[in-house]
């Protein structure tokens, strides 16, 4: 059965969402988008129905937050707004659907990097947890951890610092690079503490890609998975127990034959 952080979107009912909702959350730079990808191609081969979605997908909103954000004007508040609808408007038009659907749905950052950027810009922790009380909560979380020193040469050999991802709004009189440090290592510092109290999966991001994605595929093997000799029931209405599950073992006549 699915739960939310405190409230649900209005019509949702949490259990009709049969599906999958697996996260992959990290700072910029770290492997995210490639192992979404591997994932999306690998759980598709096995047979399941998959979205996957990410930041600034929004239809009502996506667009607009990149625009915005091309002036580097856009307030804490604001952007810290901003991004909580993007993420209103997918969940309730992308990710609830595909879940009712039975989909596995593989989003690229959930709500905890939005919670992770504001705080970091100084927004009140309990004000920053109740405008996105009304997740679901995930099946899983895996968490790509990497260091400030090992994240720098990736940004730099690939594509380079960004505006917003070195917290230039913060640090406006600091070089890029210098702000980029310490604006990463500020999000990292507040990653480590989501990782205790959203207990996430934590994946080493330093071997190379298709080392990372089997340990993402063993984590969701698991979720995917039934336990091995136990089978979910379906009771009809009006029948006198209700069980939710049994044991299947194998019939009599089934042993004497293989004897």
């Amino acid at each position: 059965m699915k739960e939310s952080y405190g409230v649900r979107l209005p019509g949702l009912e949490l259990d009709d969402l049969v599906g999958k909702l697996i996260v992959l959350e990290g700072t910029d730079g770290v492997g995210r988008s490639t192992q979404i990808r591997l994932l999306k191609e690998w759980l598709e081969q096995q047979g399941h129905a998959v979205l996957d979605t990410g930041l600034t997908r929004s239809g009502l909103v996506g667009k607009g937050i990149k625009r915005a954000k091309e002036g580097h004007t856009l307030g804490r508040i604001t952007l810290s707004l901003f991004y909580a609808t993007d993420f209103a408007d997918r969940l309730e038009n992308e990710i609830v659907p595909a879940l009712r659907a039975g989909f596995v749905v593989l989003t690229d950052r959930y709500i905890y990097s939005l919670m992770a950027r504001s705080m970091v810009r100084g927004l009140d922790p309990v004000w920053v947890r109740n405008i996105h009380r009304f997740a679901p909560k995930p099946d899983a979380v895996f968490y790509l951890r990497i260091s400030v020193d090992e994240l720098i040469p990736r940004a730099v050999f690939t594509r380079g610092f960004d505006y917003w991802e070195s917290g230039m709004d913060l640090y406006s009189t600091e070089d890029m690079y210098d702000s980029f440090r310490k604006y990463q290592t500020a999000l990292l510092q507040q990653f480590d503490q989501l990782v205790e109290e959203f207990s996430f999966d934590v994946i080493d991001a330093r071997p190379e890609p298709r080392v990372i994605f089997e340990q993402l595929k063993a984590g969701i093997d698991r979720i995917l998975t039934p336990p091995v000799g136990r089978a979910a029931v379906t009771i009809p209405s009006g029948a006198p127990e209700a069980v939710e599950e049994v044991t299947v073992e194998e019939a009599p006549e089934d042993r004497r034959k293989r004897a």
